[in-house]
């Protein structure tokens, strides 16, 4: 999945600045699970069924399903299957939580094991609630976190964040606390899916980091497709919001366009320091939480005609 999780103090020795930032970048990358289920709470206290203790399993789910990703993709890709993986030499030799300290790294397979097996006895929960659609989209979910390694290497990494961390994450959110798929929470899912894969591919894409004096310096970062991820989420904010298929949000775009000008602003150049691309990871991780905070806000506003 989204890995949240590598030895930062291994790659970077001596630099306390960059080792900071990778460390606020391993648990920022959280958000990716995180912003989904705020954003199916607002809409589900939106439409009328919010209740505390459905979120806070959904909640769990969402971080166990992210996680039990993340432990079966450093599992795969270490110990099984293919030595490959989607990291760039800043990010190379990752380790999911817990792993060297609590965990032995081959015990990450049990990890995620784990971590499904919990999500599994949630969805039994809602299950016994809701019937038998939860089962199938419980199922979705842990065949995504058991297949994401191969998809990922056969390029299908950017498809499958949007998809997982988008539509299906607050699709389902939505109907496991209010028992109804709703089109409103497919509306509001699309930006959110463009983000969270924005963050996705500008830590994951491939690049060269070369030395120029004393600096690190990011080459030849293929921009366009962040370029146009940007373009879509921004977009979709719009277009929903006019059409009044979703609460207004020009807030939102207010609010997060300035961190993305500055995203766009790093990487636009053919080069640019490992500080400043460290950076830019960061600025994408919060925009992404801004406007699933904006979001969320103003589905809950909305609710008392405030908006």
């Amino acid at each position: 999945m989204i890995d949240t999780t590598f030895d930062y103090s291994q790659h970077l020795p001596g630099d306390t600045e960059k080792a900071r930032a990778i460390l606020m970048i391993k648990f920022l990358l959280f958000s990716a699970s995180l912003v989904p289920s705020a954003v199916s709470g607002a809409i589900a206290y939106f439409e009328g069924s919010f209740s505390w203790l459905p979120f806070a399993l959904l909640t769990l789910a969402l971080f166990l399903g992210q996680s039990g990703g993340d432990y079966l993709y450093y599992y795969f890709t270490h110990f099984h299957t293919d030595s490959r993986d989607s990291h760039t030499k800043i990010f190379a030799g990752w380790k999911p939580l817990f792993v060297g300290s609590l965990l032995h790294p081959k015990q990450s397979l049990i990890a995620g094991i784990i971590c499904l097996i919990i999500d599994g006895l949630i969805g039994i929960y809602f299950y016994l609630q809701l019937g038998t659609t939860v089962i199938y989209l419980a199922i979705a979910g842990g065949l995504i976190a058991v297949l994401f390694t191969p998809l990922m290497l056969k390029g299908f990494k950017e498809v499958v964040i949007f998809l997982t961390f988008g539509p299906l994450c607050i699709l389902s959110g939505v109907y496991v606390l209010t028992g109804e798929f709703s089109m409103t929470a497919l509306y509001a899912s699309l930006p959110i899916g463009f983000f969270v894969t924005i963050v996705a591919y500008l830590k994951g894409a491939k690049f060269e980091v070369v030395k120029e004096g004393d600096t690190d310096v990011v080459m030849n970062l293929k921009r366009n497709i962040i370029y146009i991820l940007t373009a879509l989420a921004y977009l979709s904010l719009i277009i929903l919001s006019l059409l009044k298929l979703i609460p207004p949000f020009g807030l939102t775009v207010i609010a997060s366009v300035m961190l993305t000008y500055k995203v766009i602003q790093i990487i636009k150049s053919n080069k640019s320091k490992v500080s400043d691309y460290l950076n830019a990871v960061i600025m994408s991780l919060g925009t992404l939480i801004l406007t699933g905070i904006l979001i969320s806000i103003s589905f809950i506003l909305s609710k008392g005609n405030i908006l």
